[in-house]
């Protein structure tokens, strides 16, 4: 055999799979399907059967719910697949009109209002220097490390604050900062710990400024700019949002939903933004803002104020006392979960029944991200192809002829 021929049988299978396998691009595209309706009035409900799933796996769920220990603090569980309510089940004396604190799933919602009001020209760049918004202010430990910090930091959590985030004890900025008579200020006035963009910290203070530069920029309040521009296109019209002393909405949490508006957000990310033949937020904000900014483990990463996923098809914004909005868009389903405790195995809600109810089956792991599937499969052949087929022509060389028998 000559050498361009065993070179001819070792890379032939790997080009071949290599364009079977690999995607186009590196970005997860998210869905292309296309709503029956727009639950801006309302949710129309189906069967899990009538939008492809078993539903014996969502009645499995809320049997567990009862039993295991924890299940008493789950408050409610929300299946949304294909645009219809397929589950909804509400635990103790809650229904679907109670409206709770959704907690830090509210920084979701503060970045879209980034997003929005970048798309309409008042932040002209996630670049900008986060002082050059409050230039009016004299702000305290300056340096060049926070005149550097840009709203770009403050969205994905890598501000440079010196902020240990923690919701109890006196010494807690948090605590600090909401007793305070100016927020904006004291967040403004920390001492910075690192270089923007060099260390990944949970920062609700950041996100406030947030609240506060939507304000600054567009000239209302940030939830008054969420009714006109967010709430309103998408039917949120009952809500309560906590605020500041100076009546700025919390960025950072303290917004009041019900499950099914909490889910309202999620079905507008899945559909890239648009919400009945509106672009109420731009299609490469909802790319950007749900990819991986930061990779904090090997099954988290965070946004811009979105939890992702370096492995998985789904993007989550999360709450304190397991407040959970999870999309994902391959499977054209949003999930919200809402409790009042921070011990809600919210992953084996979704990996033992969610999931499975849609023909997923999960073993030790949500879905693979597409991307991650097909560099894993590529890997393994890259490895075990040419080993075969080396192995192969070892032995048809080391092989008697004919002739020497």
């Amino acid at each position: 055999m000559t050498h361009k021929r065993f070179a001819l049988i070792v890379c032939l299978p790997l080009l071949i799979l290599f364009f079977t396998f690999v995607p186009a691009s590196g970005t997860q595209e998210h869905s292309t399907w296309v709503p029956d309706y727009w639950p801006t009035t309302a949710w129309q409900t189906s069967t899990p059967e009538d939008q492809g799933m078993d539903g014996s796996y969502l009645t499995a769920m809320d049997d567990f719910i009862d039993e295991v220990d924890w299940g008493f603090a789950v408050v409610s569980s929300t299946v949304i697949k294909n645009g219809y309510i397929v589950h909804e089940s509400y635990y103790g004396t809650y229904d679907e009109t109670h409206r709770r604190n959704i907690f830090s799933c509210t920084k979701s919602f503060t970045s879209t209002l980034v997003g929005i009001a970048l798309s309409e020209g008042h932040i002209s760049s996630v670049d900008d220097p986060v002082v050059d918004f409050f230039s009016d202010r004299t702000i305290a430990n300056m340096d060049s490390r926070k005149e550097a910090m840009t709203v770009k930091h403050l969205l994905t959590m890598t501000d440079g604050f010196d902020w240990p985030e923690h919701p109890y004890g006196s010494g807690s900025p948090y605590n600090q900062m909401t007793s305070s008579s100016d927020w904006v200020q004291f967040v403004l006035d920390r001492p910075m710990a690192h270089e923007p963009g060099e260390v990944w910290n949970y920062n609700s203070g950041a996100s406030h400024l947030l609240s506060t530069i939507v304000n600054v920029t567009t000239g209302q309040y940030a939830h008054r700019y969420a009714e006109e521009k967010l709430f309103g296109p998408i039917g949120i019209t009952h809500y309560d949002w906590g605020k500041d002393s100076e009546d700025n909405a919390f960025g950072g949490a303290n917004l009041r939903l019900t499950p099914r508006d909490m889910a309202k957000l999620g079905f507008l990310f899945l559909n890239n933004g648009t919400w009945d033949g509106v672009q109420v937020v731009p299609a490469e904000w909802v790319t950007t803002a749900t990819a991986s900014h930061s990779t904090l483990n090997d099954r988290t990463g965070y946004g811009y104020q979105w939890w992702t996923s370096p492995i998985i098809e789904a993007f989550s914004a999360r709450g304190y006392l397991s407040q959970y909005i999870y999309v994902f868009p391959s499977l054209d389903m949003v999930v919200v979960f809402t409790a009042s405790t921070n011990y809600v195995e919210q992953d084996i809600l979704l990996e033992d029944y969610v999931l499975p109810a849609t023909g997923v089956i999960v073993g030790g792991g949500l879905p693979l991200n597409g991307d991650l599937l097909a560099t894993i499969i590529i890997g393994a052949i890259v490895i075990i192809v040419p080993i075969v087929s080396v192995s192969v022509y070892l032995l048809y060389r080391r092989r008697p002829s004919l002739s020497s028998s």
